[in-house]
């Protein structure tokens, strides 16, 4: 029955996968696209396999995983590249219609179902591309209220003006200035200063909302706040780890809200008009 369910996994997988992409033939998706689609269907195949995977399957899911990867499950569990290569873990969400976008040398996939949604970041390393980020996001049945800052206090020292982390090349520091541009934003409810800051297809997915805010939504939501003259508080930075991939450049940053569990904070940027534009906030509570 085990191995059933698995081989069914595995089916259903392909057969998504070979529809995405016979159906990016008609509505132009591009062969980078389809290539980052074929290797995320290796990818799944081979985590379907669990304890049941034999060496050659360890060696080949170690060609597709980068030597930095993260796997962060939806209590915010995290694994690295060992772990996952000693005991595979399986993906949620196999089977959905998946979104994918390629910035150069790196691409996001989304497998999203529902309440539980489902984020791969892949890197190309040449002969092919690498998994360097998977993440899983469980949201909550109602949205939280964003913490309100202290009357009279109008201040975010972390992370608007100071973090307990430094970034190491130009592009990391540009990313943060340009993230410390976009707290400092959210904590005035500044619609202006956030908008240049954040891309057009930008999500925000986390386990404090309901569903994905687009970047439409969080303007209209700082507009509203701007209108009621209320200030909210950004969550403290507590670490963070930063990938510079030349074309993007990718956190995955410890925070806390006040009184409330840490999380981990995934996002990536990518630059356009001469500024880093935030591409996604993807946010998973660690339980």
């Amino acid at each position: 029955m085990k191995l059933f369910a698995r081989s069914a996994l595995i089916a259903a997988t392909a057969c998504a996968v070979l529809a995405l992409i016979l159906a990016g033939e008609t509505f132009g998706v591009t062969k980078d696209e389809q290539a980052v689609l074929a290797v995320d269907h290796s990818l799944l195949e081979l985590l379907a396999r669990g304890d049941e995977a034999f060496l050659n399957d360890q060696l080949a899911l170690n060609r597709l995983l980068n030597e930095d990867f993260t796997w962060i499950d939806s209590t915010g569990k995290s694994m690295f590249k060992a772990q996952v290569l000693k005991n595979f873990p399986q993906p949620a969400n196999v089977g959905v219609d998946l979104q994918v976008r390629v910035y150069g040398r790196t691409a996001i996939v989304r497998a999203n179902r529902g309440k539980l949604q489902v984020l791969r970041v892949w890197l190309q390393r040449a002969p092919s591309w690498r998994l360097v980020l998977y993440q899983e996001v469980r949201m909550v049945a109602k949205s939280e209220p964003p913490v309100a800052a202290e009357a009279g206090s109008g201040v975010c020292d972390n992370p608007c003006k100071t973090i307990p982390f430094q970034p190491e090349t130009p592009s990391e520091r540009e990313a943060i200035t340009s993230w410390q541009g976009v707290m400092k934003a959210m904590a005035e409810s500044d619609p202006d200063s956030y908008a240049p800051l954040i891309a057009d297809e930008f999500t925000a997915t986390d386990t404090h909302h309901d569903a994905p805010y687009t970047k439409a939504d969080r303007l209209a939501q700082l507009k509203t706040q701007r209108q009621a003259g209320a200030r909210s508080a950004p969550p403290a930075l507590l670490s963070a780890r930063m990938f510079d991939f030349g074309d993007t450049v990718m956190m995955i940053a410890r925070e806390q809200r006040a009184n409330a569990k840490a999380y981990f904070n995934s996002r990536m940027w990518v630059k356009r008009d001469a500024r880093w534009q935030m591409l996604f906030s993807f946010n998973t509570r660690i339980e």
